[in-house]
Order: structure tokens, then sequence, then C-alpha cells
């Protein structure tokens, strides 16, 4: 079964529900709270922190906001 291919409406709207997820989370987290121990659901014997998680999506949106930046160069400097 091929998947269906997402349009841009579609990906930006579900990408800014994914970003109102976290910066809701952000909104209410305490820095008591940064310290606090979640399930790594990679490796479950090695728990992360919330810090932890949080550097892992913030690093991933930098490097996503990077590659896009090349990729955007990249087009433009083809045309």
């Amino acid at each position: 079964m091929a998947a269906r291919r997402r349009g841009s409406p579609e990906v930006l709207a579900a990408r800014a529900g994914r970003v109102a997820v976290v910066r809701d989370f952000l909104a209410v987290l305490t820095p008591g709270q940064l310290a606090l121990l979640r399930e790594n659901p990679w490796n479950p014997q090695h728990p992360e922190t919330i810090l932890s998680c949080l550097h892992t999506i913030l690093q991933e949106e930098w490097d996503h906001h990077r590659f896009a930046v090349r990729d955007l160069d990249a087009i433009d400097s083809r045309s």
C-alpha cells in the first residue's frame, strides 16, 4: 500500500500543531521539572530528564531549519 503524499498546507498545519504542543508545554514548565526523569522510548533502562528531551527537540528543530535554508539557497542559486 503506497502512502498518500501530503501537500504543503497539510504538512504546515501538522507542524503548527506540534509547535503549539511544545509551546504550551514550555508555558507551564517550571525549572524544577527540568530534572524530572522520563522513560526513554529507545532505551527504557536509561531514563532521560525533561531537559535532555527538550535539548533533543530543539537541536532537531535547529538542524531541520539549517537543512531547509541550505536547500532553499541551493534551489535559488540554480534559478
